[in-house]
């Protein structure tokens, strides 16, 4: 009877072990067609974030959702592959894709609860359902993993599979992947974790969002003693180990990109172009873009931004701090909170908040808080600047005790000087822009839309167009030597009124400052930017012509502004437009397109390089000296060449007009200065040209300038209708606001270590005198003089005053 029974159980238990192989072969086969094929983990590529870096290989930024660092499986340490092994799947090298064990007990789970609500998944099957398969909780879901975790055992080694795991599983923080979460977690590399903090990232996968060590320290470091528990226990680590790794404070914080130059204009230009080549794939392909700029160029024009705006701001007065602790409703003042205060406030890159702690008005200082908890000092010569804001005209009277203008409490920002001493400070509600191109072939050297990208987003450099002053003159100039004027030609400075006969209206356009000095040349005219020297020479161009002209250099100049003040620049433009037009003087005469993206790398490949053409004033001379582009059809040029747009020679004389600007020049009967002479003195170099500008009001203050291995603009305004208005020290404008910007950058980019870029003069220039003034010219020139005759002229467009053309060269 009982072996009857022992017989029955034996052949029933074969019959369900044959029925259920049976059931899972047919459930094999069944899914083959909707299995994946596991042979592409061969050649899988990470979903990685687009990152931006500079020309010399500094990140600069970084673009998309999650954050991935993808490493070879020799490049993580042992402690750390030890450390998931022991708490995820310690038999990892011995099983073939699956824990039988795991599987019974989570059978028997599924069975009594009617669905799959607990698993054991080894890193096998963990690998297969992140890569293949959804998170949802069903037999068949259960079943498909097991069957790829056979299938993927079938294709991959171990330690293919295991640097799969460690590179694709999710850690919390939207960091995916050992290294990631290094970097997130600690703000190390792999190698320079400690076992501590190894066993904490080990800890992860269970949970990530609540086991984490940012969010949850207390329970994250409970899991960590887990872990090193389970290491000790099977011999991965020495008691010693142990005990030393669970006795770590936890030392982590949430660590951002790993920036190395800050550079966020630079970072989102950047990313707006490749994400309309590739498309939104381009945040998840690891795409490395390289642009243009240099990191010593960057960083110089930042400062240089910052230092300009900083001046000008503190010329105008502080306007006390924004923040006091002592009136923050429901703020308990208390160390720890003043440090997240400030830490939340530390926004800026070269300004940070500190918390007044004590004034001392005997010593005349001021002791502050960072949000370190280190206590400093800001002396007096940082902060005496600081006379109170009354609006941008008017100031108050210089302060005498620091409690003049700070009260214990108060939220302040600071930097260090040059000499590295601490200046009180405060964010400037003017704003400002650099952009500087290399005139070779137009690529981006360093740009800066605005004080800080925290501050504002909005780019000025290229979002933003404002009338140019007296930036514009020198294509009216340039217009002139195309009419085949010598620019020692001589016109009067003198008060000038004019009929308009659009408007019906008498109009009296004055110098600035309002002075007036008789007869003198075109080049002493732009050197020291004479306004009624400019309209007298667009009369005797052709307004028409001069629009023709500009738009040689890229600008076209819309109806409304085609009138004689398109002299005085009412054109608008924006920064990046001007630097491009500036540079055809810098580089013989060719119109450069700016480009910021240089090439573009994925998986090791070139995917995209730029191809600029080249700007080489040693090409032959193809253009023809017009106002009309013209060219001679018998000069050839190399296919890589830059469109042509000025003559050779033609260039070079309206460069070396704005060589003037900077270093002054020989006049009729006297030498003169220049409006960017400050340019000269403060960079000590002797291979610079440009030009102020400055707009009706002081609206815009510009300065442009160049050598032959860089061109820059620099712009200051308010994005609003606020006028620069004026300081203690004096009115503001082109030469006192934005030549500083220009002339710190210069002197940093350009350094004593760069030897002078000077711009050849062409063998077709020559040498001519007229009125006793030597000057260069052009084959065909004619020179234009007038006497002056106090008479006003009717504003036609052409001119009408008492001009002869005397000689012809």
């Amino acid at each position: 009877m009982i072996l009857r029974i022992i017989r029955g159980f034996f052949w029933s238990s074969l019959l369900c072990i044959a029925l259920a192989g049976g059931a899972v072969a047919g459930i094999y086969y069944n899914t083959l067609g909707e299995m994946p094929d596991v042979e592409e983990l061969k050649n899988v590529t990470f979903e990685t974030p687009m990152q931006i870096f500079s020309s010399d290989g500094l990140l600069i930024g970084e673009f998309g959702e999650n954050k991935r660092i993808p490493v070879d499986i020799k490049d993580i340490p042992v402690k750390m592959q030890q450390a998931f092994l022991a708490i995820e799947d310690s038999r990892f090298y011995e099983h073939s894709g699956i824990d039988p064990i795991g599987i019974i007990r989570a059978a028997v789970v599924s069975i009594s609860n009617a669905s799959a609500t607990q698993g054991a998944s080894t890193i096998t099957q963990q690998v297969a359902r992140n890569f293949f398969l959804t998170r949802e909780k069903t037999i068949k879901r259960k079943l498909k993993e097991i069957f790829i975790s056979w299938r993927i055992e079938q294709v991959l080694t171990k330690d293919e599979i295991l640097e799969l795991y460690l590179n694709k599983i999710a850690l919390g923080h939207r960091s995916y992947g050992v290294a990631a979460a290094a970097y997130v977690y600690y703000g190390k590399e792999l190698k320079d974790l400690t076992l501590g903090e190894i066993a904490t990232i080990a800890g992860l996968p269970k949970a990530p969002s609540t086991l984490n060590p940012i969010t949850s320290p207390t329970r994250a470091k409970e899991r960590r003693h887990l872990v090193l528990g389970r290491m000790l226990d099977l011999g991965y680590i020495t008691k010693e180990e142990y005990e030393a790794a669970d006795n770590e404070p936890s030392g982590a914080v949430f660590h951002g990109a790993p920036i190395e130059l800050n550079a966020q204009y630079v970072a989102e230009e950047a990313r707006q172009f490749v994400l309309e080549k590739f498309g939104e794939e381009a945040y998840t392909a690891g795409l490395r873009v390289y642009t243009t700029v240099n990191s010593k160029d960057q960083i110089a024009a930042q400062y240089a931004v910052f230092k300009g705006l900083s001046d000008y701001d503190q010329r105008h007065g502080y306007r006390k701090a924004l923040i006091n602790v002592r009136n923050i409703e429901d703020f308990e003042i208390t160390e720890d909170n003043l440090k997240k205060l400030l830490a939340q406030n530390d926004v800026y890159n070269y300004i940070h908040p500190g918390i007044v702690t004590k004034i001392d008005d005997k010593n005349q200082n001021v002791q502050i808080m960072r949000k370190n908890g280190f206590a400093e000092t800001i002396p007096w010569e940082g902060m005496k600047w600081a006379r109170p804001f009354i609006n941008d005209r008017r100031q108050g009277n210089a302060p005498r005790k620091p409690s003049d203008f700070l009260s214990a409490g108060d939220l302040i920002y600071t930097y260090v000087t040059d000499d590295g001493k601490l200046r009180l400070s405060q964010v400037p509600e003017a704003e400002a822009a650099l952009i500087a191109l290399r005139p070779g072939d137009g690529a981006i050297a360093a740009m800066v839309g605005g004080y800080d990208f925290n501050k504002s987003k909005f780019n000025r450099v290229i979002q933003s167009s404002r009338q140019t002053g007296s930036n514009f003159k020198p294509f009216i100039y340039s217009a002139a030597v195309a009419k085949g004027i010598a620019v020692n030609s001589t016109l009067v400075d003198e008060p000038l009124r004019m009929w308009e006969t659009g408007s019906r209206t008498w109009w009296e356009p004055k110098n600035t400052p309002n002075r007036y000095d008789g007869v003198m040349t075109l080049r002493e005219g732009l050197a020291r930017s004479k306004n009624i020297i400019s309209i007298k020479l667009i009369n005797k161009v052709g307004i028409d012509a001069a629009v023709e002209h500009v738009k040689k250099f890229g600008i076209e100049v819309p109806k409304s502004q085609q009138v004689t003040s398109m002299a005085l620049g009412v054109v608008e433009v924006s920064p990046l437009q001007l630097v491009s037009a500036y540079s055809v003087f810098a580089n013989g005469g060719y119109k450069v397109t700016p480009y910021l993206v240089s090439r573009i790398e994925k998986d090791g490949q070139v995917i995209y390089e730029a191809d600029p053409k080249i700007a080489d004033p040693s090409f032959p001379d193809k253009v023809i000296n017009d106002i009309s582009l013209k060219y001679n059809d018998d000069i050839d040029v190399p296919e890589n060449s830059a469109e042509q747009v000025l003559s050779h020679g033609h260039a070079f004389i309206v460069s070396d007009l704005l060589r003037s600007v900077i270093y002054g020049g020989a006049g009729i009967d006297h030498n003169f200065g220049g409006t960017g002479n400050r340019a000269a003195r403060y960079t000590g170099r002797t291979d610079l040209h440009g030009k102020t500008g400055t707009t009706n009001d002081i609206h815009d203050a510009w300065f442009s300038g160049f050598n032959a291995n860089l061109v820059a603009t620099a712009w200051v305004g308010f994005d609003d209708s606020r006028n620069l208005g004026h300081s203690y020290a004096g009115p503001e404008g082109g030469a006192y606001t934005a030549l500083p910007i220009f002339t710190e950058f210069f002197k940093r980019a350009q350094d004593k270590n760069v030897p002078p870029a000077l711009i050849d003069k062409p063998k077709e220039v020559t040498m001519q005198t007229y009125n006793g003034v030597k000057d260069y010219v052009l084959p065909g020139t004619f020179v234009v003089s007038q006497q002056p005759t106090g008479q006003a002229v009717e504003n036609t467009g052409v001119n009408t005053s008492n001009i002869s053309e005397d000689s012809i060269f």
